[in-house]
Parts: structure tokens; C-alpha cells; sequence
């Protein structure tokens, strides 16, 4: 039935067609002969399907003879190539997968990366106050982001009276991290202070008193809060040295001490301080500031002539010591 069926539709179906044209009288012959071929074109079709729309065998052969049915003649030419055709070569899962994508260029040289930031901190200011696209400010500030915090609370600070708001909302919120984290980690500490045995509670208290110590010497905190945790610094610190003394940690307690302008503990810290081991090198800035802050100035230049110390150029220490010693 199967290789006969196309043929036995075919010739079916044209003898309908000449019924049709010569002998309209024979209609009920030509509706036969119709029926039939539908039957037999719709047989050789449903063959020639692919496998999954084969079934339900029932449905899927019925389909084909309703419409071969309805559609005498043209019908299953149309059928044929629209639908039969269609199914048995669509397009392949290979073809569909593909996307063609524009190849992206590549750079013309590999971007830079610096071991240092290419702007000091007086360029980043300089940009911050004069220059006039917005943009430029703003990646003025975000190019602190490779800088300590001493370093960046200037550039922060200027940037904060900028008057686009997205360069002083960025300003605050690097400024305000920064802060943030110093706190987090204090807070940690100090919850643990309380559990520690006392044997090792002196390293944990030096720990607490340099944090607090980073937030005055960064310049993240003013005014009283200022006062506040630079008393908290030199409160832990004075702890921890009656524990465990140092040389580091008494000269960072006189350094404490010059920021709360007490000068003449801060003079006996560092002779305490050097007691412990400090070198005189390290000690002689200290005490030329001591001595300045206690108008003695010809002791300043001796302080800062025993100094061994150059300092970086351009900074301020390196300012004072070629001004002082002219």
C-alpha cells in the first residue's frame, strides 16, 4: 500500500478532475474518487513525516485527510510543499545556536598600571579647587582611593564644599568608610578586652590606643569627638605601658601627648621613650618640636642638627629642617 499510495492518489485524484470538467453529471463518482485519493495522498504523506508528528497515528492521519479533503487538487500540492516539506528539513539546531558577534577591538597598547599614584596629594587638591568639569573633580577624588588616610582627608575635605553634589556625596562616603571601618574594628576590640586574660591584656590595649590613635592622626574625627578618642588613645595607652612598657609604644604616648598640647609630659615621654631604646635619631624631631613649642628656639636647631634624618623631599618635615637650618 505504502509505495502505491502516492500513485493511486494521484490518479484518483485526476480522474476526479476530468468528472469535474467533462461529465458533472457523475458527481457522486468524482466525490468516490476524491474521498479516495485524500485517503491514499494522505497515507503517502503521514510516510513521509518525521517521527514525532507521526503520533497519535489516528489524529495526525485524520488531520491530513480533512484537509486533503477540503482542498481538492491544489490541496495537496500546497500540502505537500508547505507543510511536509516543511517539517522533514527544518532548520538545523546547529544554525539556530549561532550568533554572530562583531569582533571587539582590541586596545592599541595595554593599559598602564602604576606602582605608585601618578598624582601627589597637592595635584588632587589642586584638580579638586580649579578644575571645571565635574567629572574631572570626581576622579580626582576616587584616585585617593590609592592613598593612606592622612593622605586622602585633605583632598576629601575640599572636595566636600565642592558644589556638584555627586563629588561631595562621594567625598563623605569615602571619608565616612574610612571612619567606619576604625570603629567596627575598635568596637571588636574593646568587646574583647573584657575576656582577655591578663597576662596578654597589655597588647591588646596598645592595639585599641593606636586605632583610636588613626582616627585624630588621620584627621577623620574634629572637635570634640576629636577630644574624645584622643583621650581614649592616651587612656589605653597609659594602661598598656603600665603593663608591658616599650620604647614604640611611650614615643607614640608623647606623640599622643603633643596633640593634646601637653608638652611637658609629652618632653618626659620621650626621655622615657629613649630610656626604653628609642634612637636619638628617631627622637630628635619630637624634641625640636617640644623645644619650638616652648619658644626655645636655639634648641630647636640643635635638636634638628643632631637629626640624621633628610626627610622626603617636598615634605614637611624635609620644609622645616632646610627652613631652620638656613
Amino acid at each position: 500500500m505504502r509505495p502505491l499510495a502516492p500513485w493511486l492518489g494521484i490518479g484518483a485524484e485526476a480522474l476526479t478532475l476530468l468528472l469535474v470538467l467533462f461529465a458533472p453529471t457523475f458527481w457522486w463518482l468524482a466525490l468516490l474518487l476524491h474521498s479516495i485519493a485524500s485517503y491514499a495522498l494522505a497515507v503517502a504523506f503521514w510516510h513521509q513525516l518525521p517521527r514525532r508528528y507521526k503520533l497519535p497515528v489516528t489524529r495526525s492521519l485524520w488531520f491530513l485527510i480533512a484537509l486533503l479533503w477540503m482542498l481538492p487538487v491544489v490541496g495537496a500540492l500546497g500540502l505537500y510543499a508547505g507543510l511536509v516539506a516543511g517539517l522533514r528539513s527544518p532548520r538545523s539546531r546547529l544554525e539556530r545556536s549561532i550568533r554572530t558577534i562583531t569582533l571587539a577591538e582590541l586596545p592599541f597598547s595595554p593599559p598602564v598600571i602604576y606602582a605608585s599614584p601618578p598624582y601627589s596629594q597637592g595635584a588632587l587638591r589642586q584638580i579638586v579647587r580649579y578644575a571645571e568639569r565635574p567629572l574631572k573633580r570626581l576622579k580626582a577624588v576616587m584616585a585617593t582611593r590609592y592613598m593612606s588616610a592622612h593622605e586622602a582627608v585633605p583632598v576629601w575635605s575640599l572636595a566636600l564644599r565642592d558644589r556638584v553634589d555627586d563629588v561631595r556625596l562621594l567625598a563623605y562616603a569615602m571619608m565616612d568608610s574610612a571612619e567606619k571601618k576604625l570603629n567596627e574594628r575598635i568596637t571588636e576590640l574593646t568587646e574583647d578586652l573584657q575576656e582577655v586574660p591578663a597576662r596578654q591584656r597589655a597588647p591588646y590595649l596598645k592595639t585599641l590606643a593606636a586605632l583610636c590613635w588613626e582616627l585624630v592622626y588621620h584627621n577623620l574625627v574634629q572637635g570634640a569627638v576629636r577630644a574624645h578618642w584622643l583621650h581614649t588613645a592616651r587612656r589605653y595607652m597609659s594602661q598598656g605601658l603600665e603593663l608591658a612598657p616599650d620604647g614604640s609604644s611611650q614615643l607614640l604616648y608623647a606623640r599622643m601627648l603633643l596633640a593634646a598640647d601637653e608638652v611637658m609630659a609629652a618632653e618626659a615621654a620621650l626621655y622615657e621613650a629613649g630610656e626604653l631604646g628609642v634612637a636619638n635619631d628617631v627622637l630628635a624631631p619630637f624634641f625640636a618640636e617640644v623645644a619650638f613649642r616652648q619658644r626655645r628656639f636655639n634648641a630647636v636647631r640643635e635638636y634638628l642638627a643632631e637629626s640624621q634624618r633628610s626627610g622626603e623631599l617636598g615634605r614637611d618635615f624635609a620644609q622645616v629642617k632646610a627652613w631652620w637650618k638656613r
